[in-house]
């Protein structure tokens, strides 16, 4: 198959009706087809020659030659040229190179296509295409240069801004943990105003549950006259006043519980161990033991795993 393959491009290589001539670094005819052996079929054998000795009968590289050009510039050249036959007739021919490169891109030839121009007003013409097409192609690069610069300017302006907008974003974040680290000192001292809040409330609701409403009590239950009666509601009613909102407030907790345990739910609130309570209100671990127990079934937590100060300070 391989083989076949190549018969084929062979074939199709020497069907090419304009002389194909490829040639290395060094202008030596590597390959060239049936077009260029009948032109110079007086010169034959061409491979391994040089293509201005062969082709020219020169010594030296010919003149405005557009393989060397193609060779030293990378790129495709053209080239109209007069030629003289062997009989004497006089022609043209346009002359085109191909640079070749491996597969790392280093050149490593050029392919020269020769095509026949018939008369030389055909000839002129097209020489005049190529002088108008690279006149084209010189502003046309000129355009690009120029395109090139702006698009570098450009570059360089959204860099600047990059940058700047680095800067920016670097004192936002410093603004933006400087902010968290405030709002995290003001949520703290909320917290604690909150929590001091709080205690003063339960202190007052505790004060007047176990140090005003029992004398109240008493005071109904005595001996009083409608005077003093009339004293005793008001007292009594001033101060639902007071208490009413933190009733409310505690409802869930303080009026569940008796004084004794209203005294050790505050203790306990307050960071207070079992020993520290049972000397603080002069009675034995075990009675404190009994009042937590009985706060705890109150609370509806018994036998659970809740510590009990974190759950106090959750419900207040």
């Amino acid at each position: 198959m391989k083989h076949e393959r190549r018969k084929l491009l062979s074939i199709a290589f020497d069907a090419i009706c304009h002389g194909i001539s490829v040639l290395d670094s060094d202008l030596n005819i590597l390959l060239t087809n049936k077009t260029v052996e009948k032109w110079y079929s007086h010169a034959l054998p061409v491979i391994g020659r040089k293509c201005y000795e062969t082709y020219h009968g020169k010594s030296k590289c010919c003149e405005f030659c557009p393989a060397e050009r193609s060779l030293k510039n990378h790129s495709v050249q053209h080239e109209i040229v007069p030629v003289v036959e062997l009989d004497g007739a006089e022609g043209w021919r346009e002359v085109s190179a191909f640079p070749v490169f491996d597969q790392n891109a280093d050149l490593i030839g050029v392919v020269v296509c020769v095509r026949e121009i018939k008369g030389r007003k055909q000839a002129e013409d097209l020489q005049k295409e190529y002088c108008e097409l690279e006149k084209r192609l010189h502003e046309r690069t000129i355009e690009l240069s120029k395109t090139k610069k702006e698009l570098q300017a450009a570059i360089s302006g959204l860099k600047k801004a990059e940058k700047s907008q680095k800067k920016t974003r670097a004192e936002l974040e410093l603004q933006t943990c400087i902010l968290d680290e405030t709002n995290t000192a003001l949520n703290v001292l909320m917290q604690q105003r909150i929590e001091a809040k709080t205690e003063i409330e339960e202190m007052v609701l505790l004060n007047a549950k176990e140090l005003i409403v029992p004398f109240l009590e008493r005071l109904n239950k005595s001996r009083l006259d409608s005077k003093q009666k009339a004293y005793v509601n008001i007292i009594e009613s001033n101060l639902n006043e007071i208490v009413t909102p933190l009733v409310h407030k505690f409802s869930k907790t303080n009026l569940k519980l008796t004084p004794a345990e209203i005294q050790v739910t505050n203790l306990v609130r307050q960071g207070k161990t079992t020993k520290e309570i049972a000397e603080f209100l002069n009675l034995a671990t075990s009675t404190i033991d009994t009042h937590r127990n009985k706060i705890r079934k109150k609370l509806g937590i018994k036998n659970k795993k809740i510590n009990l100060k974190t759950h106090l300070l959750s419900v207040s």
